[in-house]
């Protein structure tokens, strides 16, 4: 039978010697598919996450509290061709081409662009998003033959958004300067912007064209007595206008109204689209 009451040797360990801690150096880095490795100084990998998921962002340098990764312009075309030819492959593009087909003929002004959000946003998913709404606006433009001044303001623009955007002959200005820019025969391009943006647009000439966020979704959501004015204010602005879906894809558009000033056609049919 086994002994259990055997004593211990004098002297012997009756605790496990501590190992001493040993703290590295742990970097974040940022791989091309998304992925955020962390790094201790030996190099070894003792983590993994993505920029999407867990805060991880693993940005190049910060501004304003946003995280940017540090592109040069040449890097930004090539990621911008890239998402260009998968939008122009998509069943929304092929819908939006016929929205926009049958308002040829209209006469449009500018253009104005607010809240891209940034190309070198350090999220992946967030820059794809930005360069597949600015490929959808080219669309827009192609199909309408629109060939006058484009301007584009986000807060969040870094230096090579405004390079960048600039290469394209776009015009790029700081807020609020955009809003000025607005008149009755403009259209305002908005995507999933704040309610305020879509207030200071209520609170000048109604544009001939208004893309952005259903504004009644600003209604669901009363949070005081400003957000039950503002969504007041933004029904109000849009009441004159047709509206229609804009063709979905993923969340790019999602919840993304067209807003058409009357006199533009309203037998405009959109057919059914699956979101890819």
């Amino acid at each position: 039978m086994p002994h259990t009451n055997r004593k211990k040797r004098a002297g012997a360990a009756t605790t496990r010697p501590k190992r001493n801690s040993v703290h590295t150096k742990r970097t974040q880095v940022l791989d091309e598919e998304g992925w955020v490795h962390i790094v201790d100084s030996a190099g070894r990998v003792v983590g993994k996450g993505t920029a999407e998921a867990g805060g991880w962002h693993g940005g190049d340098f910060t501004r304003g509290g946003v995280e940017y990764v540090d592109k040069s312009v040449e890097e930004m075309r090539a990621d911008f061709e890239g998402c260009s030819r998968a939008w122009m492959a998509s069943e929304a593009c092929a819908g939006l081409k016929i929205m926009i087909g049958e308002m040829a003929g209209r006469e449009l002004g500018n253009v104005v662009c607010l809240g891209l959000g940034s190309l070198q946003s350090a999220r992946r998913e967030g820059r794809r998003r930005s360069f597949t709404q600015l490929a959808a606006l080219q669309t827009i433009l192609s199909s309408l033959n629109h060939s006058s001044q484009c301007v584009f303001q986000d807060p969040q623009f870094a230096a090579t958004d405004t390079e960048f955007l600039t290469s394209l002959g776009y015009t790029v200005v700081e807020d609020p300067d955009a809003f000025s820019y607005i008149k009755e025969n403009t259209l305002v391009y908005a995507i999933h912007c704040y309610a305020r943006v879509y207030q200071s647009i209520s609170e000048g000439p109604r544009p001939a064209i208004l893309i952005s966020t259903n504004v009644e979704n600003f209604g669901k959501f009363i949070l005081s007595e400003e957000s039950v004015q503002i969504a007041e204010s933004l029904e109000k602005m849009v009441e004159p206008y047709q509206s229609f879906d804009f063709p979905a894809l993923r969340h790019d558009f999602s919840d993304t109204k067209v807003y058409f000033w009357p006199g533009t056609p309203t037998s405009i049919s959109i057919p059914t689209l699956m979101s890819s």
